[in-house]
């Protein structure tokens, strides 16, 4: 009797425990069949692990944990993550999601299914494939209808930060969210790419070292950028992908020796000795670091991002300083610089695992140095306002005293007017000069690009230069015009037109058609309008040389003037085209954006069997 009640008592205590196990297994349970986004971490186990153990070892300890936070942030520490979560198909369907780990630099990820420990799926930069296309790794998990699995997750970095969520999507929500984010990714870095281009011809048209060491701190700036959100893992060479995460230490050293170099000009540190000799001192230690912290024996980021750190807080109160020393211009380089400083600092917090914001805004140094390279770039605009600042205190001066002295106030007119004279010829003659080395530093680039097209072979990229080469003619052309012609401020569009039309015709190869250009041009513009103009002609022009003719044909072009009022039409007798299969074309893009966003204009189009375009717009 007693056997049988000990027998009973056994199986109750068992059944219960089985109840326990299965109550708590449900509760840590995640139901994939949710429509929003789901956040894994809080809802998994977490072991962070410094022992180097395999998963049988960690599952034989028990040594996973629940986790309550949503990223995880280790910063710059070397430890390997082990994250278990299971997931349920509650449905009758086959569903498939997306586990998707909010972090491009993460080196070495392995998944593991419960049911298939031995067969473990690689992600991560060390594993990258060349079919990899968004921003994150990300997994494929596909379960069957009323089925649970259990994964286990390893994560481990030894070369940069880690910090990142775990996030289960759908398929198709993941991609377009990713697909948009790549977009604004690029726009932001094109945006500086276009700045730092602009910085380096106002080196060639001023000679002020500032502006080149800006463009390389913007250069440096967009290789770290690259590799931050992701889009050197998506564009580039595996080989150089790998490379790339080599070298952390000399991305970051090089953006502070290029943004030492810029402050030390931009500030004219050399008037203030200590400043300038601790600039110096960051660029010899930021060079040693580069030699020595970069290799294998020595590497250590920690002692380059508080290299990093001192010289950011540095900077900024040395533009404080210069400031307060009477340099007015250092008014711009604090503005710009505190929005970027507040990035950087950030990013240092997020490096050293103290905070996560930048799981939120990823691309906020990018938005940051956008503002501040506005702010810099009106830096010459600055300094002919304080200029004028200081002229007008002068005039105000010379008037004063002009009151004191009636008798020779004549005489005093007479100089005036001869000095006014003399500065209206200086201002027309330093106007032609500034017209003559924008056409001359356009022609440096045709000539560069067309050194370079020399050398390619490959004909599509080739025709892309062709394509390039002729839009910046068409802006070149318009200096050319100015240069001839007495007035500065208006374009003889007939001329220019029908110089722009040769360039084209000789730019591009025939191959034995014979294609003829007809104008009835009467209007002049001003020059920036006409550059405008320039380059709707030359993408009209060279589409329709390239793809409207089998044979023989002509392109006809007018443009007319009614008072403000201006009608321009390009129109052939080729063949037409579906204006659906090029709406996503460059050119046609760039025509759109001329029209609409720069001539404030309208475009009718007739595309079926020949083609012909209709602008309007009002100066």
């Amino acid at each position: 009797m007693l056997k049988l009640y000990l027998t009973t008592f056994k199986m109750i205590f068992l059944l219960l425990v089985f109840t326990l196990y299965s109550t708590d297994l449900e509760a840590n349970t995640i139901n994939i069949n949710q429509e929003h986004k789901i956040s894994l971490l809080k809802k998994g186990d977490v072991y962070f692990d410094t022992q180097e153990l395999n998963l049988t070892q960690i599952l034989q300890k028990k040594l996973f944990h629940p986790y309550s936070h949503t990223y995880i942030n280790t910063g710059i520490r070397s430890v390997t993550i082990w994250i278990r979560f299971t997931l349920s198909n509650q449905s009758k369907y086959f569903t498939d999601k997306v586990l998707i780990l909010t972090s491009p630099l993460l080196e070495k990820i392995t998944l593991y299914r419960k049911n298939h420990l031995y067969a473990p799926q690689h992600k991560g930069v060390y594993y990258i494939k060349k079919e990899h296309h968004t921003l994150f790794p990300y997994y494929s998990i596909m379960l069957p209808p009323h089925t649970t699995e259990t994964y286990y997750l390893k994560v481990n970095s030894s070369l940069t930060p880690v910090d990142f969520n775990l996030m289960l999507d759908a398929h198709e929500n993941y991609e377009e969210t990713d697909r948009f984010q790549q977009l604004i990714d690029i726009l932001l870095i094109g945006f500086v790419l276009a700045l730092m281009l602009y910085s380096f011809i106002l080196y060639f048209y001023t000679k002020d070292k500032s502006y080149l060491y800006y463009s390389f701190y913007l250069l440096a700036l967009i290789s770290q950028q690259f590799t931050y959100l992701g889009l050197t893992q998506i564009y580039f060479p595996l080989s150089f992908i790998r490379l790339d995460m080599q070298i952390p230490i000399l991305k970051i050293n090089f953006l502070v020796i290029t943004a030492a170099l810029f402050a030390m000009h931009f500030l004219k540190t050399e008037k203030l000795k200590k400043i300038h000799k601790i600039y110096q001192f960051f660029i010899l230690l930021s060079l040693l670091e580069i030699l020595v912290l970069s290799t294998s024996l020595f590497y250590n980021l920690s002692i380059v991002i508080l290299t990093g750190t001192l010289f950011i807080f540095f900077n900024l109160s040395a533009g404080i300083i210069a400031y307060q020393n009477g340099n007015k211009q250092a008014r711009l380089f604090i503005v710009g610089f505190s929005i970027v400083c507040f990035s950087y600092f950030l990013i240092i917090l997020d490096a050293i695992g103290l905070t996560s914001i930048m799981q939120k805004y990823q691309n906020l140094l990018m938005f940051s140095t956008v503002f501040e390279a506005l702010i810099l770039s009106l830096a010459f605009a600055d300094r002919y306002i304080i200029l004028q600042k200081e002229k007008a205190k002068v005039d105000a001066r010379i008037l004063e005293e002009s009151t004191q002295r009636t008798n020779i106030i004549k005489n005093e007119v007479i100089k005036k007017t001869k000095a006014l004279n003399s500065a209206l010829e200086t201002k027309n003659l330093l106007l032609k000069e500034v017209h003559h080395r924008v056409k001359n530093n356009l022609q440096i680039i045709l000539s560069m690009m067309r050194l370079q097209q020399d050398e390619i072979e490959d004909e599509t990229v080739n025709e892309k230069f062709i394509d390039l080469e002729n839009r910046i003619n068409a802006i070149s052309q318009t200096y050319n015009m100015l240069l001839l012609k007495e007035n500065l401020e208006e374009i003889d569009m007939s001329e220019y037109i029908d110089t722009l039309l040769l360039d084209i015709k000789e730019s591009i190869q025939q191959q034995h058609k014979i294609i003829v250009t007809k104008t009835d041009i009467d209007a002049k513009i001003p020059l920036r309008e006409s550059v405008y103009v320039g380059l709707i002609i030359n993408e009209f022009v060279t589409n329709a040389y390239k793809y409207a003719f089998d044979h023989d044909g002509i392109i006809y072009i007018s443009l007319k003037q009614i008072e403000h009022q201006y009608i321009l039409q390009i129109k052939d007798n080729g063949k037409g085209y579906n204006i659906e299969e090029k709406r996503e074309s460059l050119g046609l893009k760039l025509i759109h954006t001329l029209i609409y966003d720069q001539l404030d204009g309208t475009l009718e189009k007739d595309t079926l069997h020949h083609t012909h375009y209709t602008i309007r717009f009002t100066l």
